[in-house]
């Protein structure tokens, strides 16, 4: 989908050199073996490998607990073969080195399979297949993929970077897993796929977009989810906001200082739209007074160096010297999840600084602590691009301009999320409409963009308790692996879609994205829920197409999705 380009040697690694034909139905016993897949994928310089096939009934589980990223168990899945494999780039240059990563399939039984494919992203840094977002697809009828991003690690793991590792990273594991993949389904099942589906929530959400950018041909939908998309500068500004945070004892922001942070700035900018719900829906407006928070006890207050620190990761991180912008800094409703970056524990300001450390200058684990940042780092980065994983070619044109029915694309944000800013994923859509001299009423009629207000990083509200599920990426698993989370929570629906509304487009984001494709219907609006502790519904509302916001019709219940609307 959307403009191609494709380097020569990406070309020469990853897809046949001519037309690949599906094996006839006639010759498919459609068996969960490995004999099944072997040999079919025959690509110039790349080795395909079955490393296992396992055949699962219906309503039974998978796991792969060896796998760092993604070891959760999965369970209630539909009746499918899951099929594990490994890539071997066996061309080296000196510009893409070796490449050896793995993928997943998850293939329904052919009663069930509706001839479409869903490929899923991985999260932050992890290496692992992601089984649990490849499972919600399977219950559409889909054939699942996804990557391993050619390593195996945490998500929090920066260590395993290496020249090769991070290109597969990058971009070239998720473009090579779905062109072998594709062969190995169409082989599968004897007949051709009919349309392709993506779905990916932060790093996910980046590894859509950049294969939007550089394959005209690889998605018909797109569901974009907080996409950590603009890597060289986002990494920087994690870096630079820690040492914010570690310059100085008495400017250091705590865990409590973060809570009582967050309570004012929903005390004081809730009633921004006019009705008091404990949701803050639109931060941009808002007047926020630190000022009322600020005094000598720490107990109940910030101090004023702390004061000082919170309104720094507020801010913009602009280059000292040129003035130029380098990452957007944190919204407003966003402090609940600082602690992420920013916590009491040293080993999550850690993860701040290895980013530098194994990314741009490939240093042991002891060569780069945050004194050692300046923001010169944030000119390497530029220049570096490590594993052009970058996605910030804004200007699709070309495929828009070629075709009348261009892949769809619908991208979200939470407004609470306090893990990538919503104002970079502003920022995204509007160097899209202004890279390609485009008009919003243009661009809408293939790329839709979706606040959320209230949600988090990419799912769940913290205390502003706000509509936030929608079946988005990651959401319907995660819900149904609570308990695996140790917090004692009951599993919650059957791991896809919205519990009580299964494949509703009015509730479901992936059904609507799928009748927008399919039906040229465009998503103007989606219902989030909100669930009470026990996971009953605490209340619903309309999460409008942006720049619309949802408002209260002004009688009925509040915490009801029909007494809003959009405008």
């Amino acid at each position: 989908m959307l403009t191609m380009f494709v380097s020569g040697l990406l070309l020469a690694l990853l897809l046949p050199a001519g037309h690949v034909e599906a094996v006839p139905a006639a010759r498919q016993a459609l068996r969960c073996t490995i004999s099944s897949f072997t040999n079919v994928v025959v690509l110039p310089g790349v080795t395909v490998t079955i490393e296992k096939v396992t055949s699962i009934s219906e309503g039974g589980s998978y796991q792969e607990s060896s796998n760092l990223g993604f070891p959760q168990k999965i369970d209630k899945l539909p009746a499918l073969c899951a099929v594990t494999v490994r890539v071997t780039n066996t061309s080296d240059t000196p510009s893409r080195p070796q490449s050896s990563y793995r993928f997943g399939l998850f293939l329904p039984i052919a009663s069930k399979y509706n001839s479409r494919i869903f490929t899923v992203g991985s999260a932050a840094f992890a290496g692992g297949i992601n089984w649990p977002s490849m499972s919600e697809g399977t219950h559409y009828g889909f054939a699942a993929i996804s990557t391993d991003n050619g390593h195996n690690s945490a998500g929090s793991d920066m260590s395993w970077a290496t020249p090769a590792s991070l290109w597969d990273w990058g971009y070239r594991a998720l473009h090579g897993s779905v062109v072998a993949g594709r062969v190995l389904i169409e082989h599968y099942y004897g007949k051709p796929i009919v349309r392709s589906y993506y779905a990916g929530c932060s790093t996910g959400g980046r590894q859509g977009l950049r294969e939007i950018q550089y394959d005209a041909n690889t998605f018909d939908g797109a569901l974009i989810g907080a996409p950590a998309w603009d890597t060289v500068h986002l990494m920087p500004w994690i870096s630079k906001m820690a040492v914010y945070q570690l310059q100085s004892s008495s400017g250091r922001l705590g865990t409590n200082q973060m809570s009582i942070l967050a309570a004012e700035v929903v005390k004081q900018c809730d009633p921004q739209d006019g009705i008091v719900d404990n949701v803050v829906s639109q931060p941009s407006t808002c007047n926020f007074d630190i000022s009322t928070i600020t005094c000598n006890d720490p107990s109940r207050c910030l101090t004023a160096a702390q004061a000082q620190t919170a309104m720094r990761i507020y801010a913009d991180y602009k280059h000292p010297s040129s003035g130029r912008l380098i990452s957007n800094g944190f919204t407003l409703a966003s402090e609940d999840q600082w602690y992420v970056y920013y916590g009491d524990d040293a080993t999550l300001t850690d993860f701040d600084f290895a980013f530098p450390r194994y990314f741009l200058y490939n240093l042991s684990s002891t060569n780069f602590a945050w004194q050692n940042y300046t923001d010169s780092v944030a000119l390497d980065s530029e220049r570096i691009n490590p594993g052009a994983a970058t996605a910030n070619k804004f200007d699709v044109s070309p495929k828009v301009q070629e075709t009348k029915t261009p892949g769809k694309i619908i991208m979200y944000h939470g407004l609470a999320d306090g893990v990538l800013s919503p104002k970079t994923s502003q920022l995204y859509y509007n160097s899209t409409i202004q890279a390609m001299g485009s008009s919003l009423t243009e661009t809408q009629k293939w790329f839709r963009y979706f606040e959320i207000p209230g949600m988090q990083h990419c799912m769940f509200s913290n205390r502003q308790n706000a509509p936030w599920d929608i079946a988005a990426p990651g959401q319907p698993s995660w819900l149904r692996m609570l308990p695996s989370l140790g917090v004692g929570l009951p599993a919650v629906g059957d791991g896809w879609s919205v519990p009580g509304h299964l494949n509703d487009s009015d509730y479901d984001i992936l059904a609507a994205l799928i009748k927008w494709v399919e039906e040229d219907k465009p998503v103007e609006r989606v219902i989030g829920t909100a669930f009470n502790s026990d996971f009953s519904v605490y209340r619903t509302r309309p999460i409008c197409v942006w720049p619309k916001k949802a408002v209260y019709s002004g009688s009925g219940n509040v915490n009801n999705a029909s007494t809003w609307r959009c405008q």
